[in-house]
């Protein structure tokens, strides 16, 4: 069912919700790339380089990676929780967030490894496994994704929740097509040769 549909088919509540999701996805999406483009840049000193599988400016990595994110701590990260009335809630997502980064992270790198496409190399890293993860980088994307969770995700929640859903729902048609798009694309230059 295609995702105009979808969005119609909605009651308002599920609606907003929905696109709560699909615009923190692409805004994820969007910060990841910001992210790699500047690594490149800076440390190592490659100039510009899209780092993405996608044309786009996006990186989906780190969109599914923030959703999951979402999806499993939406409750338990707000929920306080004290030792010696020090708050470790922040410390456990934190660990979490480590964890599913680095899954994330690996099962991505394989899947894409598949088809013969490898975007990353931790190879030269310390603690790096299959060079697909490594320590330094999961160290990394907890940070950001406990500064996302914390700090960036409420306050993109509630700027998305002052827009008429209306405007929402034209603009999540806009970037599903954009990204199904490019998707499609994608597969036909870089996995199929052309030939899909």
């Amino acid at each position: 069912m295609p995702i105009t549909s979808l969005v119609i088919l909605m009651d308002t509540e599920k609606q907003k919700k929905f696109n709560i999701y699909f615009f923190s996805f692409f805004l994820y999406c969007l910060i990841g790339w910001v992210y790699e483009v500047l690594l490149e840049y800076f440390k190592f000193h490659h100039g510009f380089v899209n780092r993405g599988f996608l044309y786009g400016p996006y990186l989906p990595v780190y969109g599914f990676g923030a959703i999951l994110i979402l999806f499993l701590l939406k409750d338990f990260a707000y929920k306080k929780r004290y030792i010696k009335k020090f708050n470790v809630s922040p410390i456990l997502s934190f660990i979490i967030i480590f964890f599913v980064s680095t899954i994330v992270e690996y099962l991505t790198g394989y899947v894409l490894r598949q088809f013969g496409i490898k975007l990353w190399d931790y190879s030269n890293y310390k603690y790096n496994f299959d060079s697909l993860i490594c320590l330094s980088a999961s160290i990394r994307f907890a940070i950001g994704g406990t500064f996302f969770l914390y700090a960036l995700q409420p306050l993109f929640t509630k700027f998305i929740k002052k827009v008429p859903l209306k405007t929402q729902n034209i603009f999540t048609v806009i970037i599903f097509i954009i990204l199904v798009t490019d998707l499609i694309l994608t597969l036909k230059m870089r996995v199929f040769g052309g030939a899909l």
